[in-house]
């Protein structure tokens, strides 16, 4: 078995023995947990590879697969090497990574030196040795957060594991909490440290996280609020050892010469701004409605004084004696400013968020960022590309293809190539300046602006609506280009640190669930990026202004999908945890006074449809719904557990039936019910689902059966968004994109659909695909980013509506229990007075029974306050 990895060498700097990480998928049966691999690299030489499952198939086959390796290219070079399964014969690594653990903490060495991790401060360092002798001072390195009132946080440490043990790759997990003096502090701390066989090189994610709660007064979550945590100053030191740093080089970005000066001279670069033309942007605004930054790009200073300046900096420190020393980079500096490295023979010092920002850094409530930063203590003045252009690493799109773990993956030229490139969504972070450290990765939300007829900037935030990052890595999967996939990581790093509110003190319903893209056709204001602003009731009415996490904004496979290529733990925790609170939500709080809440809500909602005939559903018919079916889906297949699937099952049950009066569901009222379309594609997930386990059971027939019935009520009723212009609010290019998605239903029920069936399926989502594509083509603004990522979602099934679309697998036996006559359950009940009486009655037991006075009183007090 051999697998293509494809190398792509990006800055024009030739690589030796540089280490890469990346993930490789397999098709069922391909190899087995136990197989042995290797790699030949581009010079056609056998490497070692250190190798670990993520996933596996139902048969206990390798599903999801990550390597680590070292490769050698040539400058600029695009090359490829194979991945060996069950190789005769591959190289023992020369030298291995190991970690060992004592009483005052981990030991690594890596065969070239060794480091101390403390296990009571992460500092990160206790003690670093090459074999010349220790290059710290005794006690090592120092990391220091200034807040208001505790100006010197030491980070103390909690919890130490080893994620990865080597050979080649040992990466240890830190965490722990912030305190003074004894005193401990709410704020957080997670790292994430990265050690090489052979190497002196140190790869650090370091997130800090305020996981108080917000208290949004009004359902209004301002910038300057009171949960927030206003930052001074964060930064790692490293005070090296006498003698060790007589010279100082640095290259402040690419292209410009070196600055060499002696070690008794202080050399700092600080970027202030992004530097790029809109720099003082409105998206920039803090907590006073006022831009902080009064310089643009960087500057140079030596000993204090400026020696130079400009835009945007790609500092590589070095700091060493007689060609060897220790460097260092941040290979997001300019992209997430402020930030700051200085350092002279006495010290190495780098300021995650400098003191000298004219401004403070605040966290709010339940956010956290997450800094990367790259040293190396064996280097030469010129090192560190690895660092800012790291050699790209990626399973061949063949691969992804033959694999079949996405079975939506489009063609590597589909329809949204007709409307916008992966360079020129990148390009929009320059209209607003989607820059500093918490803005970089976010999608400027540019169709939110089409009524703005003021001068200035629209500030608008896409939070990644319709799942961006799940769109984007299957573009990038498809096609193999890196742009695709550098959207998808810097979204989903953004989504998971700021998006998701990281805290439990909240209202249930809000406790670890994720924002909504901030609100439409009206600037950000000081909402940050989260929904509402102060300054929206300028132009709103206050009762329809306000609010926070809702289970309709739940997105989820995108960032399964960067835990499957990284391998990060952080975000597997974000899948399984925005899975437990979309579930709560749609549950609701298990309290009595929420029971009662609900069941006032379900009484005026009788009242106010008497006269007309509508359903009464367990749960909506909604995308709410449907995205937390998927996000299930996600946290089952990301190792959550059996429990998630049913789930998954309860959810498809209480929100449609194969018997139901699909004309009380009134799902022809566009601006209301248009989303029922994503609850079908979940069912149509959920189907893929179970028939990968081989679970054809009686949830398996519900599903299908309750899909191909609305999937045949869909074929005589439904119709083109845009053929009914007056029933919309804004009847705009983003209907038709919303139209493709009826094309996935219409191809998910051909695949399900007995054999007669299938063609007329197949043959309804042709049409409604090609007048979709026709109209958007005639809109100029299609290339905004909503329609966009409607495209990336949906525009892979067009391939898919021929005949050729069919269910891969046909044979006999399968069929008979695909197409059983029979499915069990009671259709949606009616919104009757019985009904909601009926269900109220029965939810105000099931939660007496599991309720107490502290959690009836913690409700009551979450909304009073």
């Amino acid at each position: 078995m051999i697998k293509t990895i494809r190398i792509n060498e990006p800055a024009g700097i030739g690589r030796t023995q540089e280490y890469v990480r990346f993930a490789v998928p397999f098709a069922r049966g391909e190899a087995l947990p136990s197989a042995s691999m290797g790699i030949i690299d581009p010079g056609g030489q056998a490497q070692p590879c250190q190798t670990k499952v993520l996933k596996q198939w139902p048969d206990g086959s390798v599903k999801w697969l990550l390597a680590d390796c070292a490769v050698s290219v040539s400058a600029g070079s695009s090359q490829s090497c194979k991945l060996l399964v069950q190789p005769e014969e591959m190289p023992a690594p020369a030298v291995s990574v190991r970690v060992t653990q004592d009483p005052s903490g981990w030991r690594v060495d890596t065969g070239a030196g060794t480091f101390c991790v403390d296990a009571c401060v992460f500092r990160p360092f206790a003690s670093v040795q090459r074999q010349t002798g220790e290059l710290l001072q005794p006690g090592g390195g120092l990391c220091i957060l200034s807040i208001k009132d505790f100006p010197q946080l030491t980070p103390s440490i909690d919890n130490m594991s080893l994620e990865d043990n080597g050979p080649l790759r040992a990466v240890i997990n830190v965490s722990g909490r912030f305190s003074e003096a004894g005193r401990m502090t709410d704020l957080r701390f997670y790292a994430r440290l990265h050690f090489f066989a052979g190497s002196m090189a140190v790869k650090i994610e370091f997130t800090i996280h305020n996981p108080q709660a917000a208290r949004h007064a009004g359902g209004l979550w301002d910038l300057g609020d009171p949960g927030a945590v206003l930052i001074n100053e964060l930064t790692l030191t490293l005070p090296f050892a006498e003698g060790m740093a007589s010279e100082i080089h640095c290259i402040p970005e690419r292209g410009l010469p070196s600055i060499n000066i002696s070690g008794a001279t202080k050399l700092c670069v600080y970027q202030e701004s992004s530097g790029g033309c809109n720099w003082q942007s409105p998206t920039h605004r803090n907590r006073d409605g006022r831009v902080p930054m009064s310089r643009r790009g960087y500057v140079i200073e030596i000993d204090g004084v400026e020696n130079a300046t400009g835009m945007r900096a790609t500092p590589r420190f070095w700091c060493g004696t007689r060609g060897i020393g220790v460097a260092a980079a941040l290979p997001s500096f300019w992209q997430e400013f402020p930030k700051s490295i200085e350092a002279d023979e006495k010290q190495l010092k780098i300021h995650l968020f400098p003191a000298r920002f004219p401004d403070v850094h605040e966290l709010q409530g339940g956010e956290r960022k997450t800094h990367l930063l790259c040293l190396d203590f064996a280097a030469q003045p010129d090192d560190l590309s690895w660092a800012l252009w790291p050699v790209q690493a990626f399973a061949a799109p063949e691969e992804y293809r033959a694999a079949k773990i996405l079975l939506d993956l489009p063609d590597n030229v589909d329809l949204i190539d007709s409307f916008s490139t992966a360079a020129a969504i990148l390009d929009k972070r320059e209209i607003i300046d989607e820059y500093g450290w918490r803005n970089f990765g976010e999608i400027y939300a540019d169709h939110e602006s089409v009524f703005h007829k003021e001068r200035g900037t629209f500030v608008s935030h896409y939070n990644n609506q319709y799942d961006f990052i799940a769109g984007a890595y299957r573009k990038f999967f498809a096609t193999g280009n890196s742009d695709w996939e550098r959207i998808a990581a810097d979204l989903a790093v953004h989504v998971s640190d700021i998006d998701i509110y990281h805290t439990g003190q909240d209202r249930q319903e809000y406790n670890h669930g994720l924002f909504w893209h901030t609100d439409h056709y009206i600037d950000a204001g000081l909402s940050s990026h989260r929904s509402f602003s102060r300054e929206h009731l300028k132009s709103k009415e206050p009762r329809s202004c306000g609010g926070g996490p809702g289970a309709e904004h739940c997105y989820t496979t995108g960032l399964m999908l960067h835990y499957f290529q990284t391998g990060n733990p952080l975000f597997m925790q974000s899948v399984i945890s925005l899975a437990d609170w979309v579930l709560m939500v749609l549950e609701g709080p298990q309290t009595v006074l929420a029971a009662l809440k609900q069941g006032i809500h379900s009484l005026n909602l009788w009242r106010n449809s008497r006269g007309n005939v509508r359903l009464f559903p367990r749960y909506p018919l909604t995308r709410g719904t449907g995205n937390a079916i998927t996000a299930c889906l996600d946290a089952y297949e990301i190792g959550g557990g059996k429990k998630y699937l049913d789930a998954a099952e309860k959810l498809i049950r209480g929100t449609l039936h194969p018997d139901d009066d699909l004309n009380a569901r009134k799902l022809l009222e566009a601006e209301r019910a248009w989303s029922y379309t994503v609850l079908l594609v979940a069912v149509g997930k959920y189907l893929d689902k179970k028939r990968e386990l081989g679970e054809l059971d009686s949830a398996f027939v519900y599903a299908r059966a309750a899909l191909l019935a609305y999937a045949e009520w869909m074929l005589d009723n439904e119709y083109l968004y845009l053929e009914k212009p007056e029933i919309l609010e804004y009847p705009n290019e983003t209907w038709p994109a919303q139209d493709l998605r009826k094309c996935v239903i219409f191809f998910q029920a051909s695949r399900y659909a007995e054999r007669g069936r299938r063609s007329v399926f197949l043959q309804k989502g042709r049409y409604f695909f090609e007048n979709a594509k026709n109209e958007l083509l005639l809109h100029e603004t299609t290339h905004f980013t909503r329609p966009l990522v409607l495209l990336l979602q949906n525009c892979w099934v067009e391939p898919h509506l021929s005949e050729n679309g069919q269910f891969a697998s046909e044979q006999e036996g399968e069929e008979r229990h695909l197409f059983p006559q029979s499915h069990s359950g009671q259709p949606t009940p009616y919104l009757t007075l019985a009904s909601v009486v009926s269900r109220t009655c029965a939810e105000l037991i099931r939660t007496f029974r599991q309720t107490s006075l502290r959690r009836e009183w913690a409700w009551l007090v979450s909304r009073v306050t």
